[in-house]
């Protein structure tokens, strides 16, 4: 079973103020790293109380972005206080700074409207203007990808790997770069991080099991990526058209390893992972599973 670490203790750093739900920076005792721990979420109603399972997401996708070579947060499951959830490694080495999406591409783009603005169409926020934007930086600190990968050539791969999860999510405040200090390195992108979303995470366990009688396909071709720019008045794309889209915006050898790192993907590879999580019910470890290779037959098919 993945340990799920006691971080009750841990000194707070800070308050994360990116995004909607509390976040918290914590301070590892044993080396002072920085890791972000996020609370499940809890919704209260007549009917009672259910939690969201971000943690079973985050570490479930972590684990499998590890495995398809995507360079990304290191995800620990923890609890503080009475508060279960997880920690995320700080991506950002000591002296860099980390920059939004949304600050990148605001000072691409004259009058950029960031997604916390609201704007449901994300004008701006496109695979196009993203390649723009992260032309000269380079792939993430230490990433395990093939010598000459730039930058846009791993986040295709981020986009490909949504796809495989069903992680809806990819706005312009979920991925970043990181700037160094003025010691002459080169600015990168940020491993992929927060993938709570992923995976149904969102969906009560009597939900998931409803849609497990009549197989997961047609919930998962309902995954639209909605976080990049769309005409709202027309079908939004789905996940895989946006993954196909963007590895058709690299060099071949870039499509070929990304797609060769989803075909790698086995029932045994997610039941590995799933086999692992304490407490995780046989009804959402099906789920998982079946969601995952879905979206891998949907992104070999498509793309």
């Amino acid at each position: 079973m993945f340990e799920t670490w006691d971080v009750s203790r841990w000194s707070l750093i800070r308050q994360e103020t990116i995004g909607a739900d509390e976040k918290y920076w914590l301070a590892d005792p044993n080396d002072r790293q920085a890791w972000l721990f996020k609370a499940n979420n809890t919704h209260r109603n007549a009917a009672g109380e259910w939690s969201q399972r971000e943690d079973f997401a985050e570490k479930v996708g972590g684990e499998l972005a590890s495995a398809m070579g995507i360079p990304c947060a290191r995800i620990e499951l923890a609890r503080r206080d009475d508060e279960s959830g997880c920690v995320s490694l700080n991506l950002c080495p000591e002296g860099w700074e980390l920059q939004t999406g949304a600050v990148v591409l605001d000072g691409l783009l004259e009058d950029y409207e960031p997604g916390y603005m609201g704007n449901k169409a994300r004008p701006g926020h496109s695979l196009e203007n993203i390649c723009q934007a992260l032309d000269g930086y380079g792939p993430p600190p230490g990433a395990a990808v093939p010598a000459g990968f730039e930058a846009f050539d791993v986040f295709v791969g981020y986009v490909v790997f949504d796809a495989v999860v069903a992680n809806r999510d990819r706005h312009d405040e979920n991925w970043a770069v990181m700037r160094p200090p003025p010691d002459g390195s080169r600015a990168t992108l940020a491993g992929s991080f927060d993938h709570a979303r992923a995976l149904g995470s969102t969906l009560r366990e009597a939900k998931m099991s409803a849609l497990l009688q009549g197989g997961v396909s047609n919930w998962c071709e309902k995954g639209t990526a909605w976080r990049f720019e769309h005409d709202p008045e027309l079908t939004c794309p789905t996940l895989v058209q946006v993954a196909s889209s963007a590895l058709r915006m690299v060099a071949p050898a870039v499509r070929e390893y990304w797609l060769e790192s989803v075909a790698d993907i086995t029932e045994a590879t997610v039941v590995g992972l799933t086999s692992r999580i304490p407490d995780m019910s046989v009804v959402v470890s099906t789920f998982i599973e079946q969601v995952v290779m879905t979206n891998r037959r949907r992104v070999l098919d498509g793309c």
